[in-house]
C-alpha cells in the first residue's frame, strides 16, 4: 500500500474517532441539558448514614425566561470582551477565586473532618509526618489506593511543620485548605491555556475566564481535604501540556505532561480517566505523525502513570512493614454501581465492597468472585427488564450530574467547626442555601447548554485533538455510570465543561453575527 493511502486511512480513523466521541458526548449533554431545565437534584441531610439524593421538578418556563436573559447578557459580553486585556481579566479571576476561597475557609472554621474518608487520610498523614505509621490500619487494607493522598498530606504537614514548628494540627489543616485554593488557581490557569492551544482564539479564552468567575462549587469545595482538587489541578496541567505538545512538539511539554499525569493519578486514582483520554488521542496522533520525540514522550506518560500509581503504597509498605495487598477489587465498585444505594441508584453501599471484603477475611479474590456474581445477576435482571435498566441508569445519571452544587454545600454542612460559623457560610450553606442553590442551578443549566453547542460545532470539524476535554468528560460520565455514583466526583468534569461552553457560545454568537450582518453594497 502506498504511504498516501496509509495517511488517508489514519486521517479517516482520526475523524471517525472524533465523530464517535462527540456524537456520544452530544447525546449525554442533550439528556443532561433537558434534565437540568426540567428538574434539579439535591443532596439532603435527611439520611443519618450519609448523602440522600432527592429530585425536584423545576419551573421550566422560568428557566427558559432566565435563559433568554442570560443569553442576551452573554451576547453583550461576546461583543465587548474582545476589548478586554487578557492578563487583566485573568488577574481579576484569580483575585476573585483567591479572596472568596480564603474568606470562605475562615468562615467555615473547619476543626476536623467528620467525613470518614477525609478523617482517616488526614489522621494517617499527621501521624506519618511524625514517623508513626500506627494509623495505617484496616482502612488502608480495604482502600490502599487512598495512600496517595496520605503521602501528599504527609509531605505538606512536614513542610508546614518545618516552616511553623509547634503549631497545633488544626492550623495545618486550615493551611491545607488554603493550598487547595492555590491548586484551584493552577487548574484554572491550565484550562485557560489549554483552550488557547486547542482553539487559538483570544475571545474564547476571555469568555472562559468570565464564565469561571461565576463558578461557585469548586471554590466552596476547597474546604474538603481530599484528593479531588489537587489531583484535578495536576490533571488539568497535564491536559494543557499535552495540548501544547500537539501544537508545538516541544520535548519539555511532553515530559511535563507525563509528570503531571503520574502525580495526578498517584493522588487520586479516578484521574486515570484523564490519562486514558490523553493516551487515546496521543496514540492516534502517533499513527498520523510518527515522530520519535512524540513516541518517547508517549512512553514516558504511560510509564509515569503506571509507576506512580503504586508508588505511595510501596513507600508505606516499606516504612511500616505491612502488606496492604490489592484491597477491595474494582469489580466490587461496579457491583455497587449496578445496585440500589442508600443515597440513590449506584451510590455508596458497603454490601458488595467493605462488608464482603471483611467477612471473607480481606480476601480480594473472594470479594471479586462475589462481585462478579452480583454483576451477572443484575445484568440478567436488566436484560429481561429493560425498562428497569433504563429507569435505573437514567436516575443514576441525573442524580450525579444534575446536582448543581456537586455536594459543595453538603460537605460543609456536615463538617465540625472550631467556632461559630461566619457570614459567608450562612450566606451559602445555611440561611442563604436556597438562593445559592438556585444560583448554581441556573449556572449549571447555562454550562450544559454551552457544552452541548460545543459538541455540535466540534462534530462539524471532527478534529480529534480538539476533542481532548470532551473525551475526558465522556470518560467521567461512562465510568461513573458503571461504578460508584457521587455528584462530588462529577465536579472536575463540570469544571472542564466551562471552557467548552465558552467555545460553544462564542461559536454560536459568531455564526449569528455572520448570518445577520449586512452584505456590502457593490461599488
Amino acid at each position: 500500500m502506498k504511504p498516501g493511502r496509509i495517511d488517508s486511512g489514519i486521517s479517516w480513523l482520526s475523524r471517525l474517532s472524533a465523530a464517535v466521541v462527540l456524537g456520544l458526548s452530544a447525546l449525554f449533554m442533550l439528556l443532561l441539558t433537558i434534565s437540568a431545565y426540567t428538574e434539579t437534584a439535591d443532596v439532603s441531610m435527611n439520611n443519618e448514614s450519609g448523602e440522600l439524593v432527592e429530585l425536584y421538578a423545576d419551573n421550566i418556563f422560568l428557566n427558559l425566561l432566565l435563559l433568554i436573559l442570560f443569553i442576551s447578557s452573554l451576547y453583550l459580553l461576546y461583543r465587548h470582551c474582545v476589548n478586554f486585556k487578557l492578563w487583566r481579566t485573568e488577574l481579576v479571576l484569580m483575585a476573585i477565586v483567591l479572596s472568596l476561597g480564603c474568606a470562605f475557609i475562615v468562615s467555615v472554621k473547619l476543626a476536623a473532618p467528620w467525613y470518614s474518608d477525609s478523617y482517616q487520610l488526614l489522621y494517617a498523614a499527621e501521624r506519618a509526618a511524625s514517623g508513626d505509621y500506627g494509623a495505617l490500619d484496616a482502612y488502608f487494607y480495604r482502600f490502599p489506593f487512598q495512600l496517595g493522598y496520605v503521602l501528599y498530606g504527609e509531605i505538606m504537614f512536614r513542610i508546614m511543620g518545618s516552616l511553623l514548628p509547634g503549631m497545633p494540627a488544626g492550623y495545618y489543616r486550615l493551611a491545607l485548605q488554603g493550598i487547595n485554593v492555590l491548586w484551584l488557581l493552577l487548574a484554572y490557569h491550565s484550562i485557560i491555556q489549554m483552550n488557547w492551544e486547542l482553539f487559538q482564539n483570544r475571545r474564547i479564552q476571555i469568555f472562559t475566564m468570565l464564565l469561571m468567575m461565576f463558578c461557585l462549587p469548586p471554590v466552596l469545595s476547597c474546604t474538603f481535604l481530599y484528593g479531588i482538587i489537587p489531583g484535578f489541578a495536576l490533571g488539568a496541567a497535564a491536559l494543557w501540556m499535552f495540548a501544547a505538545f500537539l501544537r508545538r512538539r516541544r520535548f519539555w511539554q511532553g515530559i511535563l505532561c507525563a509528570l503531571c499525569l503520574g502525580l495526578s493519578v498517584a493522588i487520586k486514582l479516578n484521574y486515570m480517566i484523564f490519562a486514558v483520554a490523553i493516551w487515546i488521542i496521543w496514540f492516534i496522533d502517533l499513527l498520523r505523525n510518527r515522530k520519535l520525540k512524540s513516541l518517547i514522550c508517549f512512553i514516558l506518560a504511560v510509564v509515569s502513570v503506571t509507576a506512580m500509581d503504586g508508588m505511595p503504597q510501596s513507600i508505606y509498605e516499606s516504612r511500616s512493614g505491612k502488606d496492604f495487598g490489592r484491597g477491595i477489587p474494582m469489580l466490587a465498585w461496579v457491583a455497587m454501581g449496578m445496585s440500589e444505594g442508600y443515597a440513590g441508584p449506584g451510590w455508596y453501599k458497603e454490601d458488595y465492597t467493605v462488608k464482603v471484603f471483611m467477612e471473607s477475611g480481606m480476601d480480594t479474590e473472594a470479594t471479586e468472585e462475589n462481585a462478579l456474581n452480583v454483576i451477572q445477576d443484575r445484568a440478567a435482571f436488566f436484560s429481561v427488564n429493560p425498562q428497569n435498566a433504563l429507569d435505573f441508569y437514567w436516575e443514576k445519571l441525573r442524580s450525579q450530574w444534575n446536582e448543581p452544587s456537586y455536594e459543595s454545600l453538603w460537605i460543609n454542612q456536615v463538617q465540625q467547626s472550631y467556632g461559630e460559623k461566619g457570614m459567608l457560610y450562612n450566606w451559602f450553606c445555611d440561611s442563604g442555601q436556597a438562593l445559592s442553590t438556585m444560583y448554581m442551578n441556573q449556572y449549571q443549566q447555562l454550562i450544559f447548554l454551552g457544552c452541548l453547542l460545543a459538541c455540535i460545532y466540534l462534530l462539524m470539524r471532527r478534529n480529534i485533538g480538539e476533542c481532548l476535554p470532551m473525551l475526558v468528560i465522556l470518560g467521567g460520565i461512562l465510568y461513573h455510570l458503571l461504578s460508584e455514583a457521587k455528584s462530588q466526583y462529577a465536579l472536575p468534569y463540570f469544571i472542564l465543561m466551562v471552557p467548552l461552553a465558552a467555545y460553544g457560545f462564542c461559536e454560536f454568537f459568531h455564526r449569528l453575527d455572520r448570518r445577520y450582518e449586512k452584505p456590502e453594497h457593490s461599488k
